[in-house]
């Protein structure tokens, strides 16, 4: 659908550009407030403490379980699973990963003599030599269940704003990207940056689908060939989708369709996987706060292309003047009221896959 939008002055152009930053710029700080306090905080904390006592596993086993189980959540050892006080049912099938093997080897100096601890033993490292098949079963393969359950971002139901799939489409094809409908596996869209396709999955509603494209679309526009390589790294991973999510939120409010839910669930359950490690502290918000810079530039840009068919020019130049003057910012109008779907699953978490014989690089948004 072609847009139409009404011409103006380079003076109105600037003035508009002005507003409409400065309107992103304000709904970046209020997700980051908002998510400072959200309701779900204290359940996404018993979570981590509760995860953070599982083994974790290399990119390549993360890949390996994935593409064995896409919906896994905590995987284990048979064993492992035992002593934590649950009992792998029988007939599960194990998912496939690699375990080291290692031997211990005495800890020496310069002149090749062993190194003493603090009582007179000899110290001693443990060196890999090489690799062995391990199975591992996740918590869903599990009885007693485990208790604590990760919390999950709710699919968006009814129809999209009107013409905004359109205009992300044509964006992403000046990218050269192609858009399709089309199976996503676990996720609810994915972008294959090695053909430059963009896919979404056919069975959402139109507001979902609009939603998971605006994520994507995220993707493309932040992602370097640094980020992509690195993609499958939980730390890297989690602030990508952070990143993809907060830009999918600040292009939908703008349009009117609240997906507030869903990307609280999914940028606290990404960002706090991504913080938390050494002696990064950050909290969620911090997180969101950090990545502000690529978030609103992503967003500027696309919402540049995107503005709603109406006459979106005065609507920039009014919330431009309502924030200069301290009043309350234009909020746009409700197109859709979004609810929870009953019996569809969505758990808001992303995954990377690697095909190793072709070296292609997707990145998968749930």
């Amino acid at each position: 659908m072609q847009m139409v939008r009404t011409p103006y002055s380079p003076e109105d152009r600037d003035a508009a550009e002005a507003g409409r930053r400065e309107a992103i710029e304000q709904m970046h700080r209020e997700l980051a407030d908002e998510l400072a306090t959200f309701d779900d905080r204290e359940n996404w904390q018993r979570w981590l403490i509760f995860a953070g006592s599982f083994h974790q596993y290399s990119f390549l086993n993360t890949c390996l379980i994935l593409m064995a189980k896409p919906e896994a959540t905590l995987v284990a050892g048979y064993r492992a699973w035992q002593a934590k006080g649950h009992q792998v049912r029988r007939g599960e099938k194990a998912i496939k990963v690699f375990a080291p093997i290692t031997r211990k080897v005495p800890i020496e100096d310069a002149n090749g003599n062993p190194v003493l601890d603090g009582h007179g033993r000899p110290r001693h490292r443990y060196q890999l030599v090489g690799t062995k098949v391990a199975s591992v079963f996740d918590a869903s393969q599990v009885d007693p269940p485990p208790q604590i359950e990760r919390p999950q971002p709710r699919l968006l139901v009814g129809q999209a704003p009107s013409g905004l799939w359109d205009a992300l489409t044509e964006l992403l094809a000046g990218e050269g990207f192609t858009v399709t409908r089309g199976d996503c596996g676990a996720a609810n869209g994915l972008t294959d940056f090695a053909t430059k396709q963009v896919r979404v999955r056919p069975d959402v509603d139109d507001a979902h689908a609009v939603r998971t494209l605006s994520h994507e679309a995220g993707h493309v526009l932040t992602m370097e060939s640094d980020d992509i390589a690195a993609y499958g790294l939980t730390q890297c991973r989690g602030i990508s989708e952070v990143i993809a999510e907060s830009v999918a939120y600040l292009v939908t409010r703008a349009h009117g369709l609240d997906a507030g839910q869903y990307t609280f669930n999914y940028v606290a359950g990404w960002a706090t996987q991504a913080v938390g490690r050494g002696s990064d502290t950050r909290t969620i918000d911090q997180v969101v706060k950090a990545t502000g810079d690529r978030v609103i530039a992503a967003a500027h840009r696309i919402l540049a292309h995107t503005q709603p068919p109406t006459d979106a020019t005065n609507d920039l130049l009014a919330t431009h003047e309502a924030l200069t003057l301290g009043a309350a910012p234009i909020t746009a109008p409700a197109w859709e009221t979004v609810a929870a779907r009953r019996g569809h699953r969505a758990d808001g978490h992303a995954a990377a896959t690697r095909s190793t014989d072709l070296g292609r690089r997707q990145v998968s948004a749930r």
